[in-house]
């Protein structure tokens, strides 16, 4: 699957085949992402990419991801999906990276803006989450931005770098979303 996010971007539905394109994009940028992103120290080759790529496949089967490749002018710069996927619940969070090249051109604002529309028209969401450590500026603005409700800090939530970080929790409920 193919999700146009503009004339230049695209979403590409996960693939293991673009393993090595995404391992480099994580190894060039590891100072940037592992500030605050665990798994980031964990990701030494290509087959480790390959290996979590097949994971997010088949979570995907099991109806619990929907995870994309972001594509900027034709070349990979990290990636965005929907995870925790709770079909009973109607939720799921939002999470995302992007090389820091590739910052502030309004890529992850406009490709989770397709997800959102992916999650609340074809999967029946009702409810979507974003958590961003309280030190992310960057990370924290996408769903300010977007229009979610910041409903409150999930105290040392996530083990990054060997601490504990507190993290900001938004969600946008089906009612709240406006198309644009």
């Amino acid at each position: 699957m193919i999700l146009p996010v503009n004339e230049n971007t695209t979403l590409v539905f996960n693939e293991a085949n673009h393993a090595a394109a995404l391992f480099a994009v994580v190894d060039t940028n590891r100072p940037h992402l592992s500030r605050f992103l665990p798994w980031v120290p964990y990701m030494l080759s290509v087959a480790d990419m390959e290996r979590y790529l097949v994971k997010c496949e088949n979570l995907n089967r099991e109806g619990l991801d929907t995870s994309f490749n972001i594509f900027h002018q034709g070349e990979i710069v990290g990636r965005i999906g929907l995870s925790y996927i709770n079909r009973s619940n109607k939720s799921a969070n939002i999470g995302y990276w992007l090389a820091e090249k590739a910052q502030g051109k309004g890529i992850i604002i406009n490709a989770a803006k397709q997800l959102l529309g992916l999650g609340f028209e074809q999967l029946d969401l009702n409810r979507i989450e974003i958590k961003a450590a309280t030190t992310n500026e960057r990370s924290k603005a996408i769903p300010e931005k977007l229009g979610f409700s910041f409903e409150g800090i999930l105290r040392e939530a996530e083990w990054v770098n060997n601490e504990l970080l507190d993290l900001r929790l938004y969600a946008l409920l089906r009612s709240d979303w406006t198309k644009e």
